[in-house]
């Protein structure tokens, strides 16, 4: 009986896992999706380049997708058990509170483990390539953004329109248009390309054409003719930008000494402590009576997620600023969590005997 009671929890349990998990990766990959079509816009980035930052942006949501996922799994099915009364029957059957957790306790402890591979190890390199991609993209910008029929925005402020685009990548009958000073710069040419050089970076490239000088309405213009003219494109890339301790590898951290180093390892594990500690803490809190709501747990689950999530996030940047003791760091956030769970625990079951009943 006991096999085939924890056989269904798990299966219920699981199923509930990949459909929640499923849905809020998908409404993370979306607003993630705008968030980079956004930057792209600005910063001109191909359809490559974002189809990456989606990719590397994805792992990162790992960390937090996958405790929350579980969190909001257990709490939707063993509240539909308590709903329906098939909670009732299940205790009646001799099984206590702890007996619940062994149908869970080894898939928790087999994804807290794959949780904190990706927390320590993928997800800082895919924060790493994620800035490598957007930084190559911008100092290797190519012709592809510059869409022929339509006008385009560059990277110093300068209005482009062409034509048509040959085979060779080269823009036809082109027109650009740049704030100076004293007025505008406008360079019609025939032809134009992008050039990349490592020195001098990217450069638009027109041939044969003119260029005009002078202040819109006036007719004093100055008109140049010019067989090949370079107008350069600067880079958007912060060279003053400082080193961001969630890319570093876990080793390199190890060896700093630094408060900000420490409080980077200890988020990265805090993941997959999480998700150990919210699967414990899910079960107390599914506990409800069959004229409650199906979702009252649900929504009591969110609020303490949320105060959880808050709170590590609160106490990393106490730790950095020196606030906290060293020795306390993020571990106190998921004790109180921890000590919360028990409290829970001992509270909706009433006795202390009665939580080991079954267990044995």
């Amino acid at each position: 009986m006991r096999k085939i009671i924890n056989q269904y929890l798990f299966k219920e349990v699981a199923q509930a896992w990949l459909g929640v998990t499923l849905i809020l990766l998908a409404i993370l990959i979306t607003n993630q999706f705008a968030k980079i079509l956004g930057d792209a816009s600005s910063d001109n980035l191909s359809g490559n380049v974002i189809a990456e930052l989606l990719l590397y942006s994805s792992i990162e949501y790992l960390t937090i997708l996958l405790p929350l996922s579980s969190f909001l799994a257990i709490l939707l099915v063993f509240g539909r058990l308590y709903k329906d009364s098939e909670m009732a029957a299940i205790m009646a059957s001799g099984l206590g509170p702890i007996s619940l957790y062994r149908p869970l306790i080894l898939p928790s402890l087999f994804l807290a483990f794959l949780l904190g591979l990706v927390s320590t190890f993928l997800a800082p390199d895919a924060r790493k390539n994620m800035d490598l991609s957007r930084q190559n993209a911008l100092l290797n910008l190519g012709i592809d953004f510059l869409e022929p029929g339509r006008f385009v925005t560059l990277n110093n402020g300068s209005v482009m329109y062409s034509e048509d685009r040959l085979e060779n990548d080269q823009l036809v009958n082109v027109f650009v248009q740049q704030e100076i000073r004293n007025g505008v710069n406008v360079i019609v040419s025939e032809t134009a390309e992008i050039l990349n050089s490592k020195d001098s970076g990217n450069v638009l490239v027109f041939y044969d054409g003119f260029r005009y000088e002078g202040v819109p309405g006036d007719l004093d213009f100055r008109i140049l003719e010019f067989s090949e003219h370079q107008l350069p494109l600067p880079s958007k890339i912060d060279q003053t930008k400082k080193i961001d301790f969630s890319s570093e590898q876990l080793s390199s951290l190890l060896q700093k000494n630094s408060l900000e180093a420490m409080a980077e390892v200890q988020w990265r594990v805090s993941p997959a402590i999480a998700l150990i500690i919210l699967v414990f803490l899910a079960i107390p809190l599914s506990k409800s009576s069959p004229r409650d709501s199906r979702y009252t747990g649900l929504i009591l689950g969110i609020l303490i997620y949320m105060i959880y999530a808050n709170f590590l996030g609160a106490a990393r940047v106490w730790f950095e600023q020196g606030v906290t003791p060293q020795i306390y760091g993020l571990w106190w956030v998921h004790l109180v969590a921890l000590i919360f769970g028990i409290f829970m625990l001992l509270i909706n079951y009433r006795f202390f005997q009665r939580v080991f009943s079954g267990s044995k």
